[in-house]
């Protein structure tokens, strides 16, 4: 065998080695590139996942949110509605017709109170007041209506104000109050 025989085989031998070589390496660059592809695939997959659940949160949190501003706001009309009525009902009190009728009953039923002490009034009843208790009447009283009796030594006091006696009647029924303005 001549010595160009023998390079050139040694040539051929050598170029079917660098194919094999070559074949194994892209058959492994082409696995490798298939592993990173599902991988990424997979990762695409569950951060669009993740991204989709985090966009739920965030919208029922979203919806939450103006939920509970609506209620506020509702919450907040609703009690300045209360707030009114409840000032318009002192307010109409102060100035009803039926006033002289509403001390006379006051100062009936604590009669024993206030003949052995002083009573209040607002400047308006001053003499409706002075004239049913006499030497009995202590003074006026910053009040829309109604009296204050003071026992003579000054420890005890009866508040019969128009604002008392409505504030008592409104916190027994603020709720059928307001169930009967919004019935749901």
């Amino acid at each position: 065998m001549s010595l160009e025989a023998v390079v050139q085989r040694i040539l051929e031998h050598g170029a079917a080695e660098a194919r094999a070589i070559a074949d194994a390496a892209r058959a492994e660059t082409d696995g490798r590139l298939r592993e990173i592809k599902e991988t990424g695939q997979r990762d695409v997959a569950q951060r669009v996942s993740d991204g989709r659940r985090a966009a739920e949160r965030v919208g029922v949190q979203e919806t939450a949110r103006a939920e509970l501003a609506s209620k506020k706001i509702v919450l907040a009309s609703q009690k300045e509605i209360l707030d009114a009525v409840k000032k318009e009902v002192l307010r109409y009190l102060g100035s009803s017709e039926n006033k002289r009728e509403i001390l006379d009953t006051l100062l009936d039923k604590h009669q024993e109170d206030w003949r052995s002490g002083k009573v209040y009034c607002s400047a308006e009843d001053r003499q409706l007041v002075r004239d049913a208790v006499g030497v009995r009447f202590g003074g006026t009283i910053e009040c829309s209506g109604g009296i204050v009796i003071e026992s003579d030594d000054g420890t005890r006091r009866i508040d019969l104000r128009f604002e008392t006696l409505l504030q008592d009647i409104w916190e027994d029924s603020v709720k059928e109050i307001a169930e009967t303005l919004w019935p749901r």
